[in-house]
């Protein structure tokens, strides 16, 4: 197993040491650590655990830490249970990659008190080294007072939402660049169906969603409404209809507002549970 973690706090060798040893059941003997920055010549390359930190410049982050653990000595453990570990044991949040987004800022925060919170880490760079800043965490961690406290809309659009009536047209739908009616379609037809079926499912799988990304959505619905008297003819009637088989769904899934009879009534509905 090979692992690429961060500190939020600098802890040294030796407390690193005695945590990935408790951490993996192993003697201090079998885990080498040392700094980037030092002697190598010194170290132990056959030790089935080798952990080399680097110092981070002032930062939210204070270290660097790649781990090395042979298959045999890691077991079962994942780089996650590597994270929470240390982090228990050192007292100190740890920073590990998102797996499931496809994102270099996403990660995950292992706070002590055994909580795992996403977050969004950025890196500045500087003439002399990069520095690390935590833009937003899901969940107020307590060292990382600076980070903003919100739902991350990049965690929400990743998430996996069936999009059925959409796949089916577009099976057959032409494709072309973002700008084109053909990419406005695929862009239009996708966002709408994705918060038709997080309606019909009551916001699964996360339950949560952000009124911004909601008006996005609406919006997409109007983009919609021109593009239906755009596409070619031979696309229109399979169009209109999907998008009135998810509009119902809609409906049904929203109560109703002040103005049904409005040209743009999907504004005029609201969310039977409101998740933001």
């Amino acid at each position: 197993m090979i692992a690429n973690l961060f500190t939020v706090a600098e802890t040294d060798a030796s407390r690193l040491r005695g945590a990935l040893a408790q951490l993996l059941a192993v003697t201090h003997e079998a885990v080498d650590v040392a700094d980037t920055d030092g002697d190598q010549e010194a170290r132990r390359w056959d030790s089935p655990v080798l952990c080399t930190y680097r110092v981070l410049p002032p930062g939210d982050l204070a270290q660097e830490l790649d781990i090395y653990v042979e298959d045999e000595t890691a077991g079962a453990l994942g780089e996650a249970d590597l994270a929470q570990g240390l982090a228990i044991r050192t007292t100190t949040s740890v920073l590990y990659p998102s797996m499931d987004i496809d994102l270099g800022s996403a990660y995950w925060v292992a706070v002590p008190d055994g909580r795992v919170v996403r977050c969004r880490l950025e890196a500045i760079d500087s003439d002399e080294d990069t520095r690390y800043r935590v833009d937003a965490v899901e969940e107020k961690v307590a060292d990382l007072p600076g980070a903003k406290v919100e739902w991350l809309p990049e965690a929400l659009e990743h998430e996996p939402i069936r999009t059925p009536l959409t796949d089916a047209f577009l099976a057959t739908y032409p494709t072309d660049t973002a700008g084109s009616v053909e990419g406005r379609v695929h862009y239009s037809l996708h966002v709408w169906e994705r918060l038709v079926r997080r309606l019909e499912s009551d916001w699964s799988p996360s339950g949560r969603y952000r009124e911004d990304l909601f008006r996005r959505d609406l919006e997409a619905r109007d983009t919609l409404a021109r593009l239906v008297h755009e596409v070619d003819d031979v696309y229109a009637d399979n169009l209109r209809s999907a998008v009135t088989r998810l509009d119902g769904i809609f409906r049904a899934c929203t109560e109703p507002g002040n103005d049904e009879e409005a040209e743009r009534w999907w504004w005029c509905r609201r969310p039977r549970h409101v998740p933001w």
